[in-house]
């Protein structure tokens, strides 16, 4: 399996804890789930590691009903 990254970027924490906590109670794990600080204001950049393009097309889905904005995939290499 090639593993896969989701990424969006939250315009305030609160979203983007909701967003990680429905992903843990489905189907994806703590250590995969990455909360990075951006550099303008409040605003918070998920990273969501997964094992496969399927799982990362969840977490997309995710990431864009809790608000999240300029979200993508990507494989990696």
């Amino acid at each position: 399996m090639t593993p896969h990254i989701a990424t969006a970027t939250f315009s305030d924490q609160a979203h983007a804890d909701d967003a990680r906590e429905y992903l843990l109670g489905n189907e994806f794990l703590e250590e995969d789930i990455t909360l990075i600080p951006a550099a303008s204001g409040p605003q918070v950049i998920m990273n969501i590691k997964t094992a496969t393009e399927r799982l990362a097309q969840e977490a997309v889905d995710v990431l864009r009903n809790y608000g999240g904005v300029d979200i993508g995939w990507y494989e990696v290499k």
